[in-house]
């Protein structure tokens, strides 16, 4: 990337669009909203018991392959986000790489699992928060904490992208602080288990195939490593963003990857006893945190987690409403005037901030209301994601085809085809795994086909009633 003046505003221009958002982000700040949103901590505290149930120790060897993975899709987004730095990223280089449709569709599909994700990550939350205060994690006591922690970080995304920024921010320093304090403690404390432990499965797979219980272990890595694309979804707000954009992609997904495999592998090689980690895997680390961390320490990490949850959750909000903006401006959802609109203090778009906090809040609602709604809305966080990823794969791959090049200052030279095609490989693969029938049922491929069919239902009666 050769270095130069910012063309931010005239790049914007030349795609149709004006200023008015807050054009301040750095690329620290970039990095940092990116990197909360994957949040590795989050990721892993989340996951790790499952993982190591479904694949025992050597579950870790599934990071490298999906890390691999998912960074020759950053580098295709890093090539796109450059050449169009536009708010709603994903919807936005669907749209100018294939066509309207095509992008409307990827934006919905990206839209509903951003969403979705904002109230899994305060849902998933709560019980931190609740452990804290000394509070029985009920589902009610779970379900009103999550509602609190939804509102407090709407309000600052409300207040403007700067206070958004200073949460990632400070969440980028909470997880590398965390990460650190937990594995220094661990390893100072004496790891209990040999590094030979990380090629064996623990009894995990016994009596078949050891195959399909890493593939899903697997989705450990799966669910942790993206949110790199949010970099993208807030680009109108960063300063020079042709270039820091890319590289905002890159530095957090290599930064995740670093941070996640240090915490893995030292949890694993910290377990006590792996028969009774993997008996349960909600008290997994748990488990490891009596045996190896001291009252202090197991307390200041758990506000380093709970900080970890609401910074990732923040990120996420602040990524969905810009889409929402994208959309309304132009002019392709209900109520676009109202949503479209940016305040002019804080240069937010409120109102789609506020439309996004409404939507999570319903959803929160509904998972104390339906049965089984908490895991409907669990599965389709990651396969949205990953669908809507490889739509973008695609839509480039059908780009390049054609022979349309973007233009930015990343460019992938003769690398851009074998890239693209590995990338959509491996994403492909990935959905498959993803949706594949297991304990968890259909909901993943149950609530993948929901809203892809309603997204095109929506999109044929939009076109229906505007050609009236």
């Amino acid at each position: 990337m050769a270095e130069g003046e910012d063309n931010s505003s005239a790049l914007l221009e030349k795609l149709g669009y004006k200023q008015d958002l807050d054009r301040t982000l750095s690329f620290f700040a970039n990095f940092g909203i990116a990197f909360s949103y994957i949040s590795p901590v989050v990721g892993v505290y989340s996951l790790f018991g499952y993982a190591l149930k479904l694949g025992g120790p050597a579950f870790v060897w599934s990071l490298p392959i999906v890390a691999f993975g998912q960074f020759m899709v950053a580098l295709v987004f890093a090539e796109v986000a450059s050449a169009y730095p536009l708010a709603g990223a994903l919807y936005q280089w669907g749209k100018l790489l294939v066509g309207p449709r095509y992008g409307w569709m990827v934006g919905w599909i990206y839209g509903w699992a951003l969403l979705t994700t904002i109230a899994a990550v305060d849902y998933a939350g709560a019980p931190y928060v609740a452990q804290i205060f000394g509070l029985e994690p009920t589902p009610s006591v779970k379900l009103g904490i999550a509602v609190v922690l939804l509102v407090v970080h709407s309000v600052f995304n409300v207040v403007g992208v700067r206070a958004s920024a200073f949460i990632t921010n400070l969440g980028v320093a909470g997880e590398v602080s965390a990460t650190v304090v937990i594995a220094g403690v661990l390893i100072a404390a004496g790891l209990s288990q040999p590094a030979s432990v990380l090629f064996t499965t623990a009894g995990a797979g016994e009596g078949g195939s050891y195959l399909p219980g890493f593939m899903a272990a697997m989705l450990g890595a799966v669910w942790v490593f993206y949110g790199f694309e949010s970099a993208g979804d807030v680009a109108e707000e960063v300063v020079d963003a042709s270039r820091k954009v890319p590289r905002a992609m890159l530095a957090s997904l290599g930064s995740a990857v670093a941070v996640t495999a240090l915490l893995m592998v030292t949890l694993v090689l910290a377990t006590p006893s792996f028969e009774a980690a993997m008996a349960d895997p909600n008290k997994a680390i748990p488990l490891i945190f009596e045996a190896r961390l001291g009252k202090v320490m197991a307390a200041v990490t758990l506000v380093l987690i709970v900080f970890a949850y609401f910074s990732c959750a923040t990120a996420i909000q602040a990524a969905c409403a810009r889409l929402v903006f994208a959309y309304a401006r132009d002019k392709k959802i209900p109520g676009w005037k109202t949503l479209s609109i940016v305040a002019p203090a804080s240069k937010a778009p409120i109102a789609s901030l506020v439309f996004t906090g409404v939507v999570a809040l319903v959803t929160l609602l509904l998972t104390g209301l339906v049965a089984d709604a908490e895991a409907v809305i669990v599965s389709y966080a990651a396969v949205g994601i990953y669908v809507s990823f490889q739509l973008v794969v695609l839509g480039y791959l059908m780009a390049r085809r054609r022979g349309q090049r973007c233009g930015g200052h990343f460019q992938l030279g003769r690398w851009a085809m074998p890239v693209a095609v590995v990338a959509q490989i491996y994403g492909v693969l990935m959905i498959v795994n993803l949706v594949w029938i297991r304990d968890g049922g259909w909901f993943p491929l149950g609530s993948a086909l929901a809203v892809s069919i309603s997204g095109l239902l929506v999109l044929f009666l939009r076109e229906r009633t505007s050609n009236v």
